[in-house]
């Protein structure tokens, strides 16, 4: 069962887009609204996208760049039928397809209720940032999404499925600054709040500003199915991703390390791992890297043990990257681990 809840911030999000105070990008059924906290600078801004065969605007998917008072990039899907019932909190698995890319499978237990401190509400669902990175890429390159809901049978027996159109996403991403939530304003161009300038004196032995950093995919390497989650006894290929701001610092090593959280007995408990991996420039080995502009991409082999008497809930992964200037820095990311 998951009690999870994404706190919503403004009455607004619950409601069809034409019935707030948003910029529609015009020609398209893509809606966007800047905004920033006037104490903290987060970007609260988000995006709604109407379905393309809901011509009553009550089914749309949603991107919100923050949770309640912090930054935190996810996405809701608000349609007009019940996806769970709000006393067992069962939610519905969800598989999403980006253009022509595989389907990747989003686990119940990775979905979430989104309401307030005092209910939810059925008709609405959110995902976790990895895969609302994911759409909001294809999204932004033209790549439609589709989202296929199986819910439980108690809410509704019917698989739903929604087609959300790219038109107006790149213009609307850009606008609310890719919900990025450095100090320029929300609106500003993303070529304003990024530099990829040559290094300056004040940062040649600082490592480049990690801006977030999140798993995407996780690959079998047995069936090749897409996931969102590492799948118990099963080995994978996980990508962490690394949002950089440049500063002419390329990475030239890096470890991970790791940690189990798991369920055994009724308590809950974590294992830290001996297993160290490495990467290494020009090296060969079970790491795979890549760079897309400021994106740093590192594809990890994973594998948790399924065992009977202990379930596993998460793998911890912690990474110290090493830069060209003998700087460093570390991510911590959690990646779900379902049965």
């Amino acid at each position: 069962m998951n009690k999870n809840r994404l706190a919503l911030t403004l009455a607004l999000s619950l409601l069809p887009p034409a019935a707030h105070a948003a910029e529609r990008v015009p020609g398209t059924w893509t809606y966007y609204s800047v905004s920033r906290d006037p104490i903290t600078d987060v970007n609260t801004s988000m995006i709604l996208i109407d379905e393309i065969n809901d011509l009553t605007s009550q089914t749309y998917l949603g991107f919100r760049c923050s949770n309640e008072d912090y930054a935190h990039t996810w996405a809701m899907l608000s349609t007009k039928n019940p996806l769970y019932d709000p006393e067992t909190l069962w939610m519905p698995e969800a598989t999403i397809r980006i253009g022509q890319n595989p389907p990747v499978t989003v686990p119940a237990d990775a979905i979430t209720a989104v309401g307030n401190s005092y209910s939810s509400d059925e008709t609405t669902i959110g995902f976790p940032e990895g895969i609302t990175r994911q759409m909001a890429a294809g999204l932004f390159a033209g790549q439609s999404v589709v989202v296929r809901l199986s819910r439980d049978p108690s809410v509704g027996r019917q698989v739903l499925t929604f087609t959300f159109p790219a038109n107006g996403f790149k213009t609307a991403w850009n606008a609310v600054g890719r919900c990025q939530s450095s100090g320029a304003p929300a609106s500003a161009p993303v070529s304003q709040t990024r530099s990829s300038a040559a290094p300056s004196a004040g940062n040649r032995t600082e490592a480049p500003k990690f801006t977030e950093w999140y798993f995407t995919t996780c690959t079998d390497t047995a069936s090749g199915a897409v996931r969102s989650h590492l799948r118990a006894g099963q080995t994978h290929r996980c990508q962490l991703v690394i949002n950089t701001v440049p500063n002419g610092a390329v990475p030239v090593a890096a470890t991970f390390t790791y940690e189990l959280e798991y369920v055994e007995a009724g308590r809950s408990g974590k294992l830290t791992l001996d297993t160290r991996d490495r990467w290494q420039a020009g090296g060969s080995g079970p790491i795979l890297f890549r760079t897309e502009g400021g994106r740093l991409i590192f594809n990890l082999p994973l594998n948790v043990r399924a065992r009977a008497e202990r379930r596993y809930t998460s793998i911890n992964v912690t990474g110290e990257v090493v830069f060209s200037n003998g700087s460093s820095k570390r991510v911590y990311e959690k990646l779900p681990v379902a049965l």
